[in-house]
């Protein structure tokens, strides 16, 4: 008997088999189109074809209620309302959950990941958004965790969430890529001028990353900009939850340089020292991994 896991961010698709022993038989990982339900329909029927499948579990980045609809994605708006859990359901005749993308990779990251022996963590994934969950004596707390919600600016950048100065307009791979394109619109250098045969709005976050290694000085600013921002997220969280371990996980927290490095530093300065003086913050090892297996072990331990 296998498992499908799925893990729908705002940037990427994980699609992952998965055994009964949730050894991680295969995965893909895409770009999220457009059109997310038929991609996913034409990703489900190719397992089918391919093997015996007896349940689905999906993350999604955004709110998801307890029947599997996601009630908002800010990110991802053409899912907003979508009875998703259902749909696949009766597409299928599959047993099928669907959850919050940040909570599932919290279930993967405690039975499986930089979770597992630690009493009580907070995840956060990093990518075109920022989400979070927060595990406690052996569970995950039933509660929103939309921590790129948390504002960290009052008078700041309008977020599509409809609130101004959420920490993922200032953190996020998005906040990354915009910032870097304003300045250099203002005329402000950069060698990603000369990306896509010149245009600088398709660049992507991962490609900001990749220049300030190369030692481009605005790229360097901007992520530097956004690790401070994070920084101020996460002393938040130490200064509310005080948790044992903060775990980064998502695309983003591979820029470990400069990005996580400026982040865990500005944490420590910006947090109560009572509190941040045992606190972990480490870099998850399930980056592409963590949200399908934490999708299947949640969809098998209802």
């Amino acid at each position: 008997m296998n498992y499908i896991g799925i893990d729908i961010g705002g940037t990427n698709i994980k699609i992952g088999l998965v055994s009964e022993d949730y050894q991680l038989i295969s995965i893909s990982k895409f770009p999220t189109p457009n059109d997310i339900i038929t991609v996913l329909f034409d990703e489900i029927k190719r397992f089918l074809n391919e093997t015996h499948i007896v349940g689905i579990g999906v993350g999604v980045a955004g709110l998801v209620d307890a029947n599997g609809v996601v009630i908002e994605s800010p990110n991802i708006p053409s899912l907003n309302k979508i009875p998703l859990a259902s749909i696949i359901r009766e597409k299928f005749s599959i047993k099928t959950i669907v959850e919050n993308d940040a909570t599932v990779a919290t279930i993967g990251e405690a039975n499986f990941g930089e979770g597992r022996g630690t009493n009580k963590f907070t995840l956060l994934t990093l990518g075109t958004g920022i989400g979070g969950g927060f595990y406690n004596q052996g569970k995950v707390l039933d509660i929103p965790m939309e921590v790129g919600h948390m504002t960290i600016n009052y008078q700041g950048k309008l977020c599509s969430c409809g609130n101004n100065g959420c920490l993922e307009m200032y953190a996020s791979g998005r906040a990354i890529r915009d910032s870097l394109i304003e300045k250099i619109e203002d005329g402000e250098s950069s060698q990603a001028k000369y990306l896509y045969e010149g245009n600088f709005y398709k660049i992507k976050s991962e490609d900001v990353y990749r220049l300030a290694l190369e030692g481009d000085n605005l790229a360097r600013q901007v992520i530097k900009e956004a690790g401070k921002a994070l920084g101020a997220g996460l002393a938040n969280i130490i200064n509310i939850f005080c948790p044992e371990k903060i775990i980064l996980t998502g695309g983003l927290s591979k820029a470990k340089n400069i990005y996580t490095e400026t982040a865990i530093n500005e944490a420590k300065k910006r947090s109560l020292k009572g509190l941040n003086l045992n606190i972990e913050i480490v870099q998850s090892q399930l980056i592409d991994s963590g949200g399908v297996l934490g999708a299947v072990f949640l969809l098998r331990n209802q």
